[in-house]
């Protein structure tokens, strides 16, 4: 029988400012590039929750019978910290802070926002929980499986882009087809992504993501570990709710203080 994760759940306060709660994460199940959590803690209801894969380090990521514990953290406060030498990297380079993370953030939660099928396939949980959840399945050409691994593309090319600030030119942006073998999925998720690249050029030649707000809900599950660490999991883009998540107040200011905080942070892999 498998067992669980022991919910550990407890608040965090920085000067009164950022907040990070631990959660429990069981896997379900998932291939290299993201799949389904069970999540348990603060703000979750031990339901089921889509991820993407934010951290392409070789990393481990949980699957069925596995779990480990994680910070649940905004996007602004997740994206420089995935591992030690990213948060240093940021930290050596604080003017990173205003002039990349912003814009990256924002243009991902864009990308997130329009070309995830929120209308059509994200159900009454509002979070896509009731897609079919099997890895074998993730190749298929199926309109929910072909958007999410498209944008999740979009994502890890991202991630390599530290410095990126000016989203007017994608020509360092990758197409890679994943688990996709089907002919079919692959040339939908080639489509999706190039339709993704010219609509995030036109818009950054405009300044739209000056100003841009999300419109759903995203959290990452970090754990900040150097990324050869055993204990460092591999960090989870968590699809988290229909309505937006604010973002702490405290985290540009917090990390542009040169202020990080280390939590020893648990492993259990379930029996």
């Amino acid at each position: 029988m498998r067992s669980k994760v022991f919910i550990i759940s407890f608040a965090l306060l920085l000067s009164g400012i950022a907040k990070a709660d631990i959660i429990a994460i069981n896997g379900v199940d998932r291939d290299g590039y993201g799949g389904v959590y069970e999540v348990a803690g603060t703000g979750f209801d031990g339901g089921r929750y889509w991820w993407m894969c934010i951290e392409p380090n070789g990393s481990n990521s949980a699957g069925s019978g596995q779990g480990f514990l994680a910070d649940a953290v905004g996007f602004y406060d997740g994206w420089d910290q995935q591992n030690t030498e990213r948060l240093d990297f940021y930290t050596n380079n604080p003017g990173h802070y205003l002039s990349a993370l912003p814009t990256q953030v924002r243009v991902m939660e864009y990308v997130l926002d329009t070309y995830l099928p929120w209308t059509t396939l994200a159900g009454p949980s509002g979070r896509f929980a009731e897609q079919d959840a099997t890895a074998s399945l993730y190749g298929n050409d199926d309109p929910f499986y072909n958007a999410f691994f498209a944008v999740q593309n979009f994502l890890s090319e991202t991630y390599g882009k530290t410095t990126k600030s000016d989203f007017t030119d994608m020509s360092d942006y990758s197409f890679f087809a994943g688990s996709a073998t089907d002919p079919n999925s692959i040339a939908a998720r080639s489509s999706i992504f190039s339709t993704i690249l010219a609509d995030v050029e036109a818009k950054a030649a405009v300044n739209f993501f000056d100003t841009y707000t999300a419109e759903h809900g995203y959290l990452i599950a970090n754990t900040l570990m150097p990324s050869g660490d055993i204990d460092n999991w591999q960090d989870a883009l968590l699809i988290y709710s229909l309505a937006p998540v604010p973002e702490p107040s405290g985290a540009l200011l917090i990390a542009c203080t040169g202020l990080a905080v280390m939590l020893r942070r648990m492993r259990r892999v379930a029996a």
